[in-house]
Parts: structure tokens; sequence; C-alpha cells
């Protein structure tokens, strides 16, 4: 949505009477609809804390108090608040200015400047929302990346909407929250719509993945058959447990070949468990032939296996998109009798859900794609 200036919200700080009826109504001709005023201090103080503002207009000197634009700019520093401020004065001089600059004001224009100085005002503003859709909030930009962890230990998966240095709503829809915002009228181009996630794991490295460490969304597996010399039930269907979890989950890859603790084992071992072809393209078949076996081959569309090699060892990375139906795996019980079990990613781990689990899951996902 481009900006529009006439939509936005302005806050005059002005205590000259006649020059801030002068500066309203020149306003105004420019078309600004919304203009709220304070000529004190105090008074700008009281505006901050009960609304949001696009852009402040902020006198520098306030009847007897010479710093008083500079006390607004300091509590517009201390609440961060976000909005585009500029500084309209009669006192101009370099060393205002360059303290104005510092304390983070947009503009700083001189009510004694040759010309217009309304229109010069107007252009200002016009220029500020324009450089703020095309960059956005950088301010609150920073704050998102410095609260990453909480973020997504509060907000994963969800649209955040960040004013200020705070979340002021969320939604797993982006489009419903982008109309709440719209209904409460506050800034043009704040909040910040962000929608908070891992990063893309296909585009880190290896050595970036075994860093990371294991999440929701990553797994490690010493090997695949291997229970050091060997071939172990249990063993294969870890891995093949936790793709089924991707397939049903959103999503993830899977390391064989390294240790919880990001260790890498490598795979020589499970290799020399292969029949005639005890080279990398027969672990392969390998682990296809499990995942078509226990799973279906239906979902090997879902999954792409890969070789790295890492500190003289090689590692297959698995990756696992989200399949758009349901994947049951065959796995045996503790009779050793093949039954059907449908797995799910929680957290760092692999679970099993019973049928009322399953229904649920299904239930919540059909939820967030119809929005209800």
């Amino acid at each position: 949505m481009a900006l529009n200036h006439l939509e936005a919200n302005l806050l005059l700080v002005e205590d000259n009477p006649r020059y801030l009826a002068l500066l309203r109504e020149s306003l105004a001709d420019f078309g600004y609809q919304a203009i709220q005023v304070a000529e004190t201090v105090k008074d700008a103080e009281e505006m901050l804390g009960e609304r949001y503002f696009d852009v402040i207009i902020a006198d520098m000197r306030l009847g007897e108090d010479r710093d008083g634009g500079f006390r607004v700019l300091n509590e517009i520093k201390a609440r961060n608040i976000t909005s585009i401020v500029i500084v309209l004065t009669a006192n101009d001089n370099v060393g205002d200015c360059r303290r104005a600059f510092r304390q983070g004001a947009w503009d700083y224009i001189s009510k004694n400047m040759r010309g217009n100085v309304f229109a010069s005002l107007h252009d200002s503003i016009v220029d500020a929302l324009d450089y703020s859709e095309e960059w956005g909030n950088r301010k609150d930009e920073m704050w998102i990346q410095n609260h990453r962890e909480y973020l997504l230990k509060e907000y994963a998966g969800r649209y955040i909407a960040v004013l200020n240095h705070g979340v002021i709503d969320h939604d797993v829809d982006e489009d419903a929250l982008k109309q709440r915002i719209r209904k409460r009228k506050l800034p043009l181009f704040i909040p910040m719509i962000h929608k908070v996630q891992e990063d893309s794991l296909d585009q880190l490295s290896l050595q970036a993945l075994i860093e990371r460490g294991e999440s929701e969304c990553l797994e490690f597996k010493t090997s695949l058959q291997s229970d050091l010399r060997t071939k172990n039930e249990a063993v294969m269907m870890a891995s093949v447990k936790s793709i089924a979890a991707f397939l049903n989950s959103a999503g993830g890859i899977l390391l064989i070949g390294v240790e919880d603790n990001g260790n890498v084992f490598g795979l020589a071992a499970d290799i020399a468990l292969l029949g005639k072809h005890k080279n990398l393209d027969g672990f392969e078949q390998k682990l296809v032939g499990l995942v078509t076996e226990r799973i279906g081959t239906a979902f090997m569309r879902f999954v792409e296996i890969q070789f790295e090699p890492i500190n003289d060892k090689q590692v297959c990375i698995v990756r696992v998109k989200k399949a758009g139906f349901p994947a049951f795996t065959r796995a045996k019980d503790k009779q050793g009798n093949l039954q059907k079990y449908f797995f799910v990613r929680a957290g760092c781990t692999t679970r099993t859900l019973d049928v009322e689990g399953i229904y649920q899951h299904m239930l919540m996902k059909m939820k967030v794609v119809l929005g209800d």
C-alpha cells in the first residue's frame, strides 16, 4: 500500500499561537487532515503517550525553555518512538542543527529561510514518507533482529506488528493483521509487519547447520542403520520417523552421520554394512528403499538426498518438504508386527500421535488453511 501524505497523522509542537495558526492553515492547504497540537513539552509528552504519529514537527525554543525542542527529541528517543521528526525553528544555528540530527531528526528547517518554508516542509514530509516506504523502519527492524530468540519462542510462524520496539498485534494471517492495523488508524509506514520464522535452513552451509544444533526443523542422526558393527532396525527407523515427522509438520533437514552433540561421525560404518554397492550410491538406494517401503513411494517427491564431505567424512543431507497429505509410517511394534504410525515434530523431538491426536493435528491444519 503506497503511503499517502493526506492520511498522515501529524503532531505540531509550537508555542507561538500566531505561527501555529499559520502553520496549521498551510498544512491544511497541502491536504493534511489529521493534525494534533502541543504547545509545551509537557503537552507533547502527554500526546506521545496517548497516540501514535507519522510525523512530529517541533520548534526548538518553547517559551522560556531554550532546550524545549531537544527535550521533546529526548523523550521520543527514550520511548523508542519511530515517527519522522522535523525541526522547524526561527533560532537556527549550526550547533543546534548538528545536535538535532545526532538525536535522530529527519530534517532541520529554518522558519527564516528564503522562499516558501511551508512548501519546503511539505516536500520534506513527502520525501520522508517515500523513504520510509522504500526502506522500512530501521529502528524496529534492528529491534526484531536483536530479539530474535524471544520472538521465535513467543510468535513462531506468526506475523507480528512491531511498533516502537514492541509487538502490538499478531496473527497467522498477514492480511487479517493488516486489516486490524488499518482500523486502528496507526501510522502509515509503521507498525512493521514481520513473519517470525527460522532463517531458511536451505541457505545455510553444512557447517552452519551443524553449528546451529537440533531444532524443530533440523535433526541429527549418527547413522542410518549401523549400531557400531551390526544392522539395527531401531536405528534405521529413527531416520525414517524423522523424515515422516517432517513430512507431517513444517518440513526440515535430517543430517545422517552427525551425532547429537554436533560431532561428525560420517557414513563409513553404514556403507560397510551395505551389500554389493558399498558406496554413496548404495547408501542412497538403501535410504530411498526405506522411505518408499515404510512411508510410500508417493512421498519421495518431497525428499531430496545429497552428500557433502566435512572433516574428511561424508554426511548425508536429507531435505524434506512439508507434504500436502498425511504420511503414515509402517513400523514394527514390540511383537515385531508391522503397524501404521503417524509421526510429527514437537520441538526437537519426533512424537507419535494417537487417533485423537491425528484428528486434532489435521483439524488445526485445516483452520490455518481456511483462516478460521
